[in-house]
Order: structure tokens, then sequence, then C-alpha cells
């Protein structure tokens, strides 16, 4: 028989979430509703946190996207659809967006991608290959374009 009743409080719950990873005030909310936890309950312990410094929605996505540059080499485009999937409000992504190419260089992120990809590469990646394989990590068509450009300007 299945209790549909949660256990233990939503306080537990939210902190026990956040001792994992980070989270967006959307993304714990979502998580505390599917455990059942009425709403008003929810927003008591989403305002505790935020207040306490728990939850920080500015911070969480800031060091989401930084990740996401440094280990998957994404561009401006693709960072911004996680971010919005995680619950990021719009405002917040653009300032993150901001933050991130004042510290990091999109096309020099975009090159170090495309030359992670082509050393596995079993041949040589067209500029059409090149510029679909950037167009997926969410690089803007500016920047593709070119670094495309130039990679065949160098090949000549």
């Amino acid at each position: 028989m299945k209790n549909d009743a949660p256990t233990g409080t939503a306080r537990d719950a939210a902190y026990r979430l956040l001792a994992r990873r980070s989270h967006s005030s959307v993304e714990l909310h979502r998580k505390l509703s599917r455990k059942g936890f009425c709403p008003d309950e929810i927003a008591q312990v989403l305002a505790e946190c935020s207040a306490k410094g728990y939850l920080n929605d500015e911070e969480t996505a800031l060091r989401w996207a930084q990740n996401l540059v440094r280990t998957k080499l994404w561009g401006r485009l693709k960072i911004s659809a996680y971010l919005a999937h995680k619950g990021i409000p719009r405002h917040v992504i653009e300032q993150v967006q901001q933050c991130i190419w004042q510290e990091f260089s999109e096309e020099a992120v975009a090159q170090q991608a495309l030359q992670k990809r082509c050393v596995g590469a079993q041949k040589k990646l067209s500029p059409s290959q090149k510029a679909a394989f950037l167009a997926a990590r969410g690089f803007s068509s500016s920047v593709i374009y070119t670094l495309v450009d130039r990679l065949c300007d160098d090949e000549q």
C-alpha cells in the first residue's frame, strides 16, 4: 500500500536536496511538490532557505554557467536554454550571460571546443560540419562563421 503523505518535513527535504548540490528556487519547488508537501509549506521553506543564503538563483546560475563553459565548452545559446530549463528567470539569465562572457571569450571557447572535437575525428571535418558542431554547442552564428572562416583561411 502506497502512502501519499510525505515523510519528514519540507525543510528537512529541502536541506537534504541542497546538501547534494545547488538548486534554483523553481527546481527546489518542483521537487518538494513531487514529494507531496503543501504549497504553503513549500513557500515558507523556500523563503527561509533564501533568507539564510542557501537558495540564491543568481549565484547558482552563475556557478552553473561557469562550469558549463569550463567543462562542456558550451556557448551562449545552450547555456541560456539550460538555465531556463532549470527555472532561472530570464532577467537573471541575461545578467549571468553578461558576467560569463566578460570572464570568457566566446570565440576562444568555441575554438577550444572545435579543437577538442577535431582531435577525435577520423577524418577532417568540412566547414559545414564544423559550423553544425558549434551550433549544436550553442554558439552564436557570428562566432561560428568568424571562427570557421578564419580556420578555412588558415588551411589554405
